[in-house]
């Protein structure tokens, strides 16, 4: 029988230093002894800032337009670009006009900072959690390109469980999938939901005792209120229903579903809807989403207490 565990869940960062800082430090503020990030860690924008003939730099953040003039402003306004999610690259006037007009340049540098970025994190989470008795699970999500996946291997300390089945502290087997069902976006890991459906059965074989393992799916059930998010029109614009609020709709998997149902795990991670913090029984299953408020600086997160076969205490926290 698995013994008493403690386990910090978070997901959908995507790219914000301070969140990923939160996390890691997560093993010492809440005592738990894994660490687990469900998907979404990368970024979304690129922040460029503008040399000045004048000799400082201007960048335009958060709707404002910054004049920095000297070099310590402009480590601020960096780590503050850097906080929300984006990734800073300062340029010269030149640079961007020519930034502006080659699309494959700009793939190639977004994929370089991303990397760059995981990099760094890695570093951090073995600077702060080795020789601790902690496993940290990093994983990427279906907005993720592959690119950064060579900066998740060769860590003594962070483990990607993405594909595979782990047993972690406590005795408890983990199944992870960072890959999503389908979206208008058509994200980096999309697939369809016969693909998911086929590597959560592949998966779900190599599991021995199916009633203590924990599912790590990026992607949330479809239909249990952790995949409401708004409906879209053609132009990916909300359409608004009564009263002028978002018309929400469930968007997550039939597949995730359908193995949870059919396989019965003691516990589902799930994250991809941000504006669906909450939490679900699919048969005896404890199907959860922490929620994602990464653009203030806030990690949303579960705190979980796991006792043999069963959940002992939950609870949603942030900050």
């Amino acid at each position: 029988m698995p013994k008493r565990l403690r386990i910090f869940f978070a997901t959908d960062i995507h790219g914000s230093d301070v969140c990923f800082r939160k996390f890691v430090n997560a093993a010492d503020f809440y005592g738990a002894k894994v660490l687990i990030l469900g998907g979404d860690i990368t970024g979304k924008t690129i922040t460029p800032i503008i040399q000045t003939p004048e000799g400082g730099w201007r960048v335009k953040f958060l709707g404002e337009v910054i004049e920095v003039r000297n070099p310590k402003r402009l480590k601020e306004v960096v780590g503050r670009i850097g906080e929300v999610g984006s990734y800073p690259l300062v340029l010269t006037a030149k640079e961007y006009e020519d930034f502006q007009n080659d699309p494959a340049g700009v793939t190639a540098v977004f994929d370089r900072l991303m990397h760059d970025s995981v990099v760094r994190w890695v570093r951090l989470a073995e600077e702060r959690l080795r020789g601790k008795d902690v496993e940290i699970f990093v994983q990427p999500g279906n907005d993720d390109t592959y690119a950064i996946d060579d900066a998740l291997r060769g860590s003594d300390v962070v483990v990607n469980p993405d594909g595979k089945v782990l047993e972690i502290a406590g005795g408890h087997e983990m199944l992870s999938l960072g890959l999503a069902n389908m979206t208008p976006w058509q994200c980096p890991r999309d697939v369809p939901e016969e693909d998911l459906e086929a590597r959560l059965a592949r998966l779900g074989d190599l599991i021995r005792r199916p009633e203590l393992a924990i599912y790590n799916v990026h992607a949330p059930p479809f239909g249990t209120g952790l995949d409401l998010a708004p409906r879209l029109d053609a132009t990916l614009m909300p359409k608004l229903g009564p009263g002028g609020r978002p018309e929400l709709i469930p968007v997550g998997s039939r597949a995730v579903a359908g193995a949870l149902q059919a396989r019965q795990p003691l516990l589902g991670l799930h994250g991809h809807i941000h504006e669906s913090k909450a939490f679900a029984k699919v048969g005896t299953t404890l199907a959860m989403n922490p929620g994602s408020e990464y653009q203030e600086g806030i990690l949303r997160g579960l705190l979980l207490e796991l006792d043999g076969n069963r959940v002992r205490d939950y609870l949603f926290v942030h900050g």
